[in-house]
C-alpha cells in the first residue's frame, strides 16, 4: 500500500495541477479495486463490476396497462427507441446503460460508467423474426489505471432481444468477449441475460 501511495505522489508532482485531482483519483480507485480482488473487465462501455451495485430506477420509462392500444409511440414491438438497459450474469449486475435503436440499423449505447472509462459504444443490428434482433456491439478496452486512459484492445457484445407485444421492454440475452490489440480473445467470454424498459418522453 505504501508503494501504491509513493506512486500516486509522485504522479501528483509531474502533471499539471488541473490534472492531479482526476490522476491520484484513478490511482487510488485501481489501488483499492486491486487490493479487494474485485473481478472486473476494463472496456469501453465495459467497467464491469458483477454484483457492485444495484440497478437504479428513472423516470419517463412507458406507463404500464393498455393505455396506448398495444403500441409506443407507434413502434407497437419495434426495438428502435430509447431503453433502460440491465445486464446480469451469474445472478448479479453486469453492466447497466442507455440504449438507443436507430431505424438504419445502427445502436449507440451510454454505460453507467465514468466518461474517462469509456463509457459510449456502438453497434449493428437485423431483425430476425418478428419482434426479435441481432445485434454485434464494439468498443474499446483500457489498460487499468493508466493515466490518461490508454486503449489496450477492443470487446464485444452479442445479443439476440426480442421486444414485448406491446412494446414496452423487451428481454435477451448476450455474450460478452475480450481481445487483445492483436485481435486474440483474452479470458472467457461472459453470458447472460438482459431487461429492457422502453423511456418514453411522457
Amino acid at each position: 500500500m505504501n508503494r501504491i501511495m509513493k506512486a500516486a505522489n509522485a504522479l501528483v508532482g509531474k502533471v499539471p495541477f488541473t490534472s492531479r485531482i482526476s490522476g491520484v483519483a484513478i490511482t487510488l480507485f485501481w489501488a483499492v479495486a486491486l487490493l479487494c480482488g474485485a473481478p472486473t473487465a476494463s472496456a469501453a462501455c465495459g467497467q464491469m463490476e458483477m454484483g457492485s451495485r444495484s440497478p437504479i430506477r428513472f423516470p419517463l420509462f412507458a406507463p404500464p396497462g393498455g393505455d396506448q392500444q398495444g403500441a409506443v409511440g407507434g413502434f407497437n414491438n419495434s426495438i428502435v427507441g430509447l431503453w433502460h438497459v440491465i445486464y446480469t450474469a451469474d445472478g448479479a449486475t453486469f453492466n447497466e446503460s442507455l440504449d438507443q435503436w436507430h431505424s438504419d440499423g445502427t445502436e449507440f449505447e451510454n454505460a453507467w460508467l465514468p466518461p474517462d472509462a469509456g463509457n459510449i459504444c456502438f453497434g449493428v443490428w437485423k431483425e430476425i423474426g418478428p419482434g426479435t434482433v441481432r445485434l454485434h456491439h464494439v468498443g474499446w478496452t483500457f489498460t487499468p489505471g493508466s493515466t490518461p486512459p490508454t486503449a489496450s484492445g477492443t470487446f464485444t457484445i452479442d445479443e439476440t432481444n426480442t421486444v414485448s407485444r406491446d412494446g414496452k421492454s423487451y428481454t435477451g440475452t448476450f455474450t460478452f468477449r475480450m481481445f487483445d490489440g492483436n485481435g486474440v480473445e483474452t479470458g472467457s467470454a461472459v453470458t447472460g441475460t438482459l431487461a429492457a424498459t422502453r423511456i418514453t418522453v411522457d
